[in-house]
């Protein structure tokens, strides 16, 4: 069915979208055909319009260029190198680094993968994966001719919570030219994970007041001396204490059902994508701000990454 295997190497997530793919991003294409491929390098660009990861996003759009290498070995093994430029005119600053290293098989009809990435947020980062320090996943792929199933559990590695776990479906159909140049995969896949990640979002990021304390128990207050007046009398001001609570953080459910149409243009050495997406976010948490008790308000997203890559 896929004259060409052509891989999204998912490096957030976030991003992204669920290439991943959060993101979530991930976002390097390779192409790569059925047989066994020879060795090579692959160096891309993509930009994406907003960072979400299953439907969640901060109320500040967070728009990347995102710039990466890639190592691939002819015995499966391939190693990511990437960063992501947050271009966001008052906020313009490198807002992540991140490396990967995985393994891959493939048969005619089954792929196989497994990868471990470290991700580097710059700490005034936004993101909602912000606080997610690692994450390992395991992807199956299976060619079923008339369509394709893929599988695909993560456990994020979170800095002040306990780990989530996520597992993506997704079923697609490719469509391929005659000349094997062009390729379009309408994707419609459904996504389950819990929430400790996006808790951690909301305590640090969301509520900047607990971002200097680092305790992580979503709750915290400090004090700063300084200097007022001319006669030298110090001053103490005590921070606000902010306490949230993410009653779904530990909850496995159904967090996001999404649509997306990855496009592909192979021109020897260059490929062009583009893929828009619209995803609909599922079980909105129920969030204590204090005393105060809210239940998340989440809308459908229409986003879109678009990229260019070299393989030599």
């Amino acid at each position: 069915m896929k004259p060409y295997k052509i891989k999204l190497s998912v490096l957030l997530l976030l991003f992204i979208s669920n290439y991943a793919l959060f993101g979530q991003s991930k976002s390097e294409l390779v192409q790569q055909s059925k047989t066994k491929d020879p060795s090579y390098f692959s160096l891309g660009i993509n930009y994406i319009n907003d960072a979400v990861y299953l439907g969640r996003k901060d109320s500040i759009t967070a728009p990347y260029l995102n710039p990466s290498l890639i190592y691939y070995n002819k015995s499966g093994l391939y190693a990511i190198g990437s960063f992501s430029y947050l271009t966001k005119s008052n906020e313009s600053r490198i807002d992540l680094f991140l490396g990967t290293v995985g393994y891959e098989i493939k048969s005619k009809k089954f792929t196989g993968d497994v990868s471990f990435t470290k991700y580097f947020f710059n700490t005034d980062s936004y993101n909602v994966i912000s606080e997610v320090e690692a994450d390992l996943t395991a992807t199956i792929e299976y060619d079923f001719n008339i369509f394709n199933l893929n599988l695909s559990l993560t456990n994020f590695f979170n800095k002040n919570s306990n780990s989530d776990i996520f597992l993506s479906s997704e079923i697609s159909h490719d469509f391929v030219s005659t000349n094997n140049k062009f390729q379009i995969s309408p994707t419609l896949g459904a996504y389950f994970g819990s929430q400790n990640f996006y808790e951690e979002y909301y305590i640090y990021n969301r509520f900047g007041s607990e971002r200097t304390t680092g305790s992580g128990s979503g709750s915290g207050s400090g004090q700063g001396q300084g200097t007022g007046g001319t006669d030298g009398t110090v001053i103490t001001v005590e921070t606000v204490t902010t306490t949230v609570v993410l009653q779904e953080s530990e909850k496995f459910d159904l967090m996001a059902i999404q649509f997306s149409l990855p496009i592909w243009y192979v021109a020897k050495p260059f490929t062009l994508s583009f893929s828009p997406a619209l995803v609909f976010p599922q079980n909105p948490a129920t969030l204590t701000v204090d005393s105060e008790v809210y239940e998340e308000d989440l809308e459908n997203t229409f986003y879109w990454m678009a990229g260019i890559s070299y393989r030599f």
